[in-house]
């Protein structure tokens, strides 16, 4: 079954309003009764009609009004004036945060915050910033890959462990 024509408007009392900017059409004239199309198809055809009327406008206006250009890779680009239309914001403008007494304070008396590189430590090595100490730290580098134990009994817990807190400090008491 074949969608039912619907009447084409051709002179409307207003004409339609374009943001090339936005790619925005309105329609100011009311839309034809919707309660008058018997079926819910007839509905959806007088809807899509004025929603096909208002595209072919867009377009219309942009190829007759926009310049267009080809760039280097041969495709076609067409340049947009500035919107016409002020959109509204979702929400209002974030209002600017009050300083704190400090802020004030540090302000007044010219104070300037430090930056801090405390945890960080150049390696000349690797040519690049490494932390000091943790997971590739400065202080886990050039750890012993094997450990002699010694055969005191005595110092044998002291050296179990070469990554241990206990192996480390041994490690550095000898150099």
């Amino acid at each position: 079954m074949a969608a039912p024509e619907v009447e084409m408007q051709d002179a409307k009392p207003q004409p339609l309003a374009c943001d090339l900017g936005h790619l925005l059409c309105t329609d100011p004239n009311p839309l034809p009764s919707l309660t008058s199309a018997p079926t819910p198809a007839d509905r959806e055809a007088i809807l899509a009609s004025t929603a096909r009327d208002c595209a072919q406008t867009l377009i219309n206006q942009l190829l007759t009004n926009c310049p267009i250009s080809r760039s280097e890779g041969e495709d076609l680009q067409i340049t947009l004036p500035a919107p016409e239309y002020q959109l509204p914001r979702e929400k209002p403008v974030p209002k600017e945060k009050e300083k704190t007494k400090w802020e004030k304070f540090a302000a007044k008396k010219g104070i300037q915050k430090k930056r801090k590189d405390g945890k960080k430590v150049f390696d000349e090595g690797k040519g690049d910033w490494v932390a000091k100490y943790g997971y590739k730290g400065k202080d886990n580098e050039g750890g012993d890959w094997l450990v002699e134990v010694d055969d005191k009994p005595e110092n044998a817990g002291a050296k179990e462990s070469a990554r241990g807190k206990v192996g480390k400090k041994e490690v550095r008491k000898r150099g």
